[in-house]
């Protein structure tokens, strides 16, 4: 299924996508944020509550490739900073791909696709935690543990000149209702000119 729809995601686009040339190359950007995973999706405290917004770092890099019809690609590699939480760290790495339609100078609604790899690492153990009435034993990994996962992503980026700001969702599992989950990220952009850069 995955695989069917990163084909048709890359058949929608135009053969001018597939004959890219640095004039086409318009800006080359930075971006650092936040990056709010399974947002309000899981239990953070023993009172219920779920998680909010917490400050999770992350930096990327992207290119703003022109296309016809106010459209752009905009290919992106990014990195969330590693956390460590009770001898757990965590990294994340990610590779999007979206397509940007200029609404009109300064919004960009965007739609695309990511690759995610989540890659999680500890000095091994068990730890017996509360869960609902019981109490349950969850498992800390003593080797790196690798995760794959592919989403679909919806966003929308403000931009005026050199700088922008940009809203975006990653949904993991977006076709099946009882394991989707949802990545919220926030972030400041900036922007250099491509082609004064060389």
């Amino acid at each position: 299924m995955k695989i069917t729809l990163i084909l048709l995601f890359l058949s929608l686009l135009s053969k001018n996508v597939f004959a890219l040339s640095f004039e086409r190359v318009e800006t080359l950007n930075f971006q650092f944020g936040t990056w709010l995973e399974n947002y309000d999706q899981v239990r953070a405290s023993a009172s219920d509550e779920t998680n909010g917004f917490e400050l999770i770092p992350y930096i990327s890099t992207s290119l703003n490739i022109r296309l016809p019809h106010d459209l752009s690609l905009i290919p992106e590699l990014g990195w969330v900073i590693q956390r460590t939480e009770e001898e757990v760290s965590k990294n994340i790495f990610f590779l999007r791909s979206d397509i940007a339609y200029d609404v009109n100078d300064w919004i960009k609604l965007k739609l695309g696709t990511s690759f995610v790899i989540t890659s999680i690492s500890g000095n091994g153990g068990e730890e017996t935690l509360n869960n609902g009435n019981s109490t349950e034993t969850y498992y800390i990994p003593e080797e790196r543990s690798n995760a794959y996962n592919q989403t679909f992503d919806l966003g929308v980026e403000f931009f005026k000149k050199e700088h922008g700001l940009n809203l975006q969702s990653l949904i993991y599992a977006w076709n099946e209702s009882e394991q989707r989950m949802y990545t919220i990220t926030l972030s400041y952009i900036y922007k250099l000119d491509f082609k004064e850069l060389f």
